[in-house]
């Protein structure tokens, strides 16, 4: 009996000193940049647990390292391999999770709402063929138009350099596109990306001319059918 209770506590204390030692190695940002490197489902998840909980300081150096560059191309990657296995699906899925953990901060939203080049990097994750994730980064395009003028604008922007690269007409019609879904929570997220790019800038001469752009590409037909 007296073997059985040592064993546990050996066992006890050699899980603490690995989570003692887990949790060492997170304390560097350079060790989650070594993650990224390293595309895998268990590299994302650890990652995107310290994300959530670490200091503004840790994740000022996080940036300055490059994180979420890094982080935005490995999506684009992910994102341009057509038909994903389950695997590479919750990859892609984690990996948003991952920017989303980065926008959460103040610092994280002001880096990403200032760099247009870092918003063009997130639209390119619209060519996965996973809904889920193209829901989470119209989620986290809308809001990036509501925080502040600087991201309506880069958003806006960067909408329309992706109609360029993917021979849209309009830079928009990558969203009324996508509306054609019979996904009504995609849906109701493609709703609030148009509500955010009309509604996120307070002049309201850039409104009109925002909904008349939606009207022009016959939003106002695509309504009633959605209901």
């Amino acid at each position: 009996m007296a073997s059985k209770t040592n064993a546990r506590k050996r066992w006890t204390l050699l899980i603490d000193k690995i989570k003692a030692e887990d949790d060492s190695e997170h304390d560097d940002p350079q060790f989650c940049i070594h993650l990224l490197k390293n595309p895998t489902l268990r590299n994302y998840n650890k990652l995107k647990k310290y994300l959530i909980r670490c200091s503004n300081t840790w994740m000022v150096t996080f940036l300055e390292l490059s994180g979420l560059d890094i982080m935005l191309e490995a999506l684009d990657k992910l994102s341009g391999r057509g038909v994903p296995s389950i695997y590479d699906a919750l990859l892609q899925l984690t990996c948003v999770n991952c920017v989303r953990a980065v926008m959460n901060s103040q610092n994280g939203i002001d880096h990403i709402a200032n760099d247009d080049n870092q918003i063009r990097k997130l639209l390119q994750a619209l060519n996965s063929p996973v809904i889920l994730v193209k829901k989470q980064v119209f989620d986290l395009l809308a809001a990036l138009c509501m925080y502040s003028t600087e991201g309506h604008v880069q958003v806006s922007q960067a909408l329309r350099h992706h109609k360029s690269a993917e021979k849209y007409q309009y830079g928009f019609n990558v969203i009324m596109h996508e509306l054609r879904t019979d996904n009504v929570p995609y849906q109701v997220t493609l709703l609030s990306v148009i509500n955010a790019v009309i509604l996120g800038t307070e002049n309201l001469h850039s409104r009109a001319r925002f909904r008349n752009e939606f009207i022009g590409l016959h939003l106002l037909d695509v309504l009633p059918i959605l209901k």
